[in-house]
């Protein structure tokens, strides 16, 4: 499809075409990954962010969260009563915290990948190409990098002191590393039309996400 024809597509009030839409979509889900469900554990470790991101509760301008940090010897137990659960894959998420270093990252993944065997999936934002190659180097094999909205205004509004081009090319990244990619887009944005919709329907299709 074309941008013009999804733009039509998200748009449409016809019940006929809606049905045949997620008759497709069915279809399309069954043939991609079939009828099971696959678990995750999620594992919040820390809600500090530098980050001043407009929509989100860990901006580092709201001071009335309280912040933590889980300690590593509890993030190590919750990993194991992920996989005691028989979840395959831990998901490591936290705001962009500063005091997260390359060394720190690398050594929490290879401590539970060591303990438990798990898949460690990570969503830590945005970070350099060489720390992205060193956590894949400690075991992690996904990465979550929610691009939220393919329109550069819109970015720039939601993000004051962030680089979409940067987010963007840490995607193109992580997919050139050979991670399985996560990426996605926040939808009922103020000012968010069906044409931006529709650039981020194109630009995870160009990015090839798996997640």
């Amino acid at each position: 499809m074309d941008r013009d024809e999804i733009i039509r597509l998200l748009g449409t009030t016809d019940a006929d075409e809606v049905r045949a839409l997620l008759k497709a979509a069915d279809e399309e889900r069954r043939r991609s990954v079939g009828d099971e469900v696959h678990l995750r554990g999620i594992i919040e470790f820390s809600n500090h962010c530098g980050r001043n991101c407009l929509y989100c509760g860990l901006r580092r301008g709201n001071e009335t969260l309280r912040r933590y940090r889980i300690p590593d010897e509890e993030i190590l137990e919750l990993a194991a009563r992920v996989r005691d659960a028989g979840i395959a894959t831990a998901v490591l998420q936290a705001g962009e915290d500063p005091a997260h270093t390359t060394e720190y990252i690398c050594g929490l993944v290879s401590r539970i990948k060591a303990a438990t065997g798990l898949t460690i999936t990570l969503s830590i934002g945005e970070r350099p190409y060489e720390d992205y190659r060193a956590f894949q180097a400690a075991g992690a094999e996904r990465y979550l990098l929610k691009h939220e909205t393919a329109s550069p205004e819109l970015y720039r509004r939601l993000h004051p002191d962030s680089d979409q081009r940067n987010r963007i090319q840490c995607l193109h990244w992580l997919k050139g590393l050979g991670y399985e990619t996560g990426a996605g887009t926040m939808v009922g944005l103020p000012g968010q039309t069906l044409a931006t919709l529709a650039d981020d329907i194109l630009l995870m299709r160009e990015l090839d996400i798996d997640m």
